[in-house]
C-alpha cells in the first residue's frame, strides 16, 4: 500500500489535508519508520507521487494488514459485480460531504445500489452524485444527486482549505483543492511585496470563482489594505461574497472589501479600480495570457507591483510564452520586469499547467 512520509512535526497537518480530500484510507493508523517519520496510507485514487500537492514529500510502499477494510464495491452482489465488473467507477472526488462519480453508460441502471454501497463504507460522504460532465455558459459540472444520508440534496458544501473554511457548491461554481499550495504561495509573495512597498497592500481577484485564494492573505493581519474580488458567473459570485464577508469578520483589522459580478475585462472602465491593485491574481487557465493587456490598467502606478496567474500552454511553447507575456509587459511601459513562467504539473500529453509570476513598475 501507497503511504505519504511526513515529517512527525507535520503530520497532524497532513492527516488533516488527506481526510479532507478522501485520500486517507481509513481503519488503518499512522505507521512510525525507522527514521522517526510517520507513513500515512494513502487511498488508491490520490494524487501520484509527482502531484505538486505533495510539496515534494515522498512516498513509499508499504505492507499493512487491510483485511477489515472493505471497499464499497464489495457490498455488491457478487453476481452482479463479475456481470458488469469493467465498468464500476474506479475512483470518485470528494467536495466536502458531496461525493461526486462518473458512471458508465452500463452500471447508470444501478446507481442507486451504488450510492448505498458507498453511503455505507465512506463515512465521510453525506449525498453521492453522479457526474455529467460540464455544462452552460460557465462551464459548471452537470451533477444530479443520487441518495444522501439525511435526505438532504443539497450540494451546498464546506471544506478547509490551510485552515480555513469555505463554504461552495460544485453544481453552481466551480472549484479545485489542487491549487491549494498555489494559494499558500500567494500569501508568500503577497508579505514579500507587503515588505517591500512598507505598508498594507491592494490585492485583485478577477476571477475569483467562490474565493479560495482570499482567506489566507486575510487573516494575515495587517497584510491588506483592500481587496477586490469578483467573478463572471452570479452563483459563484453569492457564495464568494458569503466567504468573504466570513473572512472580514474574523479578521483583527479593517480593510476595504468588495466583491463584483462583472467581466473582468471591464474593470478597467472603474475608476476607483484603475491604478488601485499590488497585486493581481489571474486564475483563468485557458484565456490568462489573452487577458493580460485588458488587466494590466488595474495595476498600481510607479511602485513595484506583483501578478501571479496561472495557464494551460503547451510544452513545447512554454519559453515563446514566456517572450509573449514579456513583450506585452513592456508595451504597456512596464520596467524593471522579473517575469518567470514555471511549469505546476501537466495537463495532457502536450500541455502543462505554468505559474506566472511578474513583478514590475508600470509607468
Amino acid at each position: 500500500m501507497r503511504h505519504l512520509i511526513v515529517p512527525s512535526v507535520d503530520t497532524q497537518h497532513w492527516l488533516e489535508v488527506l481526510k479532507t480530500n478522501n485520500w486517507l484510507v481509513s481503519g488503518l493508523g499512522v505507521v512510525t519508520i525507522e527514521t522517526g517519520e510517520k507513513g500515512l496510507p494513502l487511498a488508491e485514487h490520490a494524487p501520484q507521487e509527482d502531484d505538486p500537492i505533495w510539496l515534494g514529500l515522498t512516498h513509499a510502499l508499504m505492507a499493512r494488514e487491510v483485511n477489515k477494510i472493505k471497499h464499497w464495491s464489495d457490498l455488491l452482489d457478487r453476481e452482479l459485480y463479475q456481470q458488469f465488473e469493467q465498468y464500476w467507477p474506479r475512483s470518485y472526488e470528494m467536495v466536502g460531504d458531496v461525493l461526486i462519480v462518473r458512471l458508465e453508460e452500463e452500471v447508470k441502471q444501478h446507481q442507486d445500489l451504488i450510492a448505498e454501497a458507498m453511503l455505507e463504507r465512506i463515512s465521510s460522504a453525506r449525498i453521492i452524485c453522479a457526474d455529467n460532465g460540464v455544462t452552460g455558459k460557465f462551464r459548471v459540472r452537470d451533477i444530479s444527486p443520487i441518495l444522501s444520508r439525511d435526505g438532504n440534496i443539497s450540494t451546498l458544501t464546506k471544506i478547509r482549505e490551510n485552515g480555513h473554511n469555505i463554504i461552495i457548491d460544485p453544481a453552481k461554481a466551480y472549484f479545485s483543492s489542487r491549487l491549494s499550495t498555489e494559494r499558500e504561495g500567494n500569501v508568500v509573495a503577497a508579505k514579500q511585496l507587503a515588505n517591500l512597498l512598507d505598508r498594507p497592500i491592494t490585492i485583485s481577484d478577477p476571477y475569483a470563482g467562490v474565493g479560495p485564494a482570499l482567506p489566507s492573505l486575510i487573516a494575515t493581519e495587517g497584510l491588506v489594505e483592500a481587496i477586490f474580488a469578483g467573478d463572471l458567473n452570479p452563483d459563484a459570485v453569492e457564495l464568494l461574497r458569503y466567504n468573504l464577508k466570513s473572512q472580514v469578520n474574523k479578521a483583527n483589522y479593517d480593510f476595504d472589501n468588495q466583491a463584483f459580478c462583472m467581466d473582468a475585462r471591464k474593470w478597467r472602465s472603474d475608476k476607483n479600480l484603475t491604478g488601485s491593485t499590488d497585486l493581481l491574481l489571474v486564475n483563468l487557465p485557458h484565456d490568462t495570457i489573452e487577458h493580460l493587456t485588458d488587466l494590466f490598467p488595474l495595476m498600481c502606478k510607479g511602485t513595484m507591483s506583483l501578478i501571479r496567474g496561472w495557464a494551460i500552454v503547451e510544452r513545447q511553447n512554454l519559453d515563446g510564452v514566456r517572450e509573449l507575456i514579456e513583450q506585452k509587459l513592456i508595451q504597456h511601459g512596464a520596467r524593471e520586469i522579473s517575469l518567470t513562467c514555471k511549469e505546476i504539473k501537466g495537463f495532457s500529453a502536450s500541455k502543462i499547467f505554468i505559474r506566472i509570476e511578474s513583478w514590475q513598475i508600470f509607468p
